[in-house]
């Protein structure tokens, strides 16, 4: 990887971020670090700083971007590519931890021309509780199981 590839972001493209960021709902305070990559082949990746890189470079989260392609795109586009990787930035407040997601929608534009959006994420969420309601279940058949084999707690007296 050639060092030319990287260096600072221009003011405007930090602007802009700053601008759609400010309207997610974060409970978190986050400290941003920011980037130009030539050869990115999206608009804006967002990564997680290791805690040991954390301190310093006194931020949480690396913004990438291809400046060509901000350029490039329209203000809708735009919108759309950087919402879509803030709300993979997920915060545990209970734990304090911070965590790049998965998409919670993956299909092809294939599917979306035939069936509409709304049907194909009615499917996957139907697809996604019924996931959730199978390990439910096992998980419930497990500690019933545990249970009446007396929970596993057994005491030895050793001598």
């Amino acid at each position: 990887m050639s060092k030319e590839q990287f260096h600072e972001l221009e003011d405007y493209v930090i602007e802009y971020f700053d601008e759609l960021k400010e309207k997610i709902d974060n409970p978190a305070d986050l400290k941003y670090v920011y980037q130009a990559d030539d050869k990115q082949k999206t608009l804006i990746k967002i990564s997680k700083i290791p805690d040991r890189y954390s301190v310093l470079l006194n931020g949480d989260l690396l913004i990438s971007f291809n400046e060509d392609y901000f350029d490039k795109f329209d203000d809708e586009a735009r919108n759309i590519l950087i919402q879509q990787e803030l709300s993979l930035i997920e915060f545990s407040l209970e734990k304090g931890t911070l965590k790049i997601g998965k998409p919670d929608l993956v299909t092809s534009s294939g599917l979306i021309k035939i069936y509409g959006i709304e049907a194909v994420e009615r499917a996957n969420q139907i697809s996604k509780l019924l996931n959730e309601q199978i390990e439910d279940a096992e998980k419930e058949a497990a500690a019933a199981k545990s249970a009446k084999r007396g929970g596993g707690n057994r005491n030895y007296n050793k001598k």
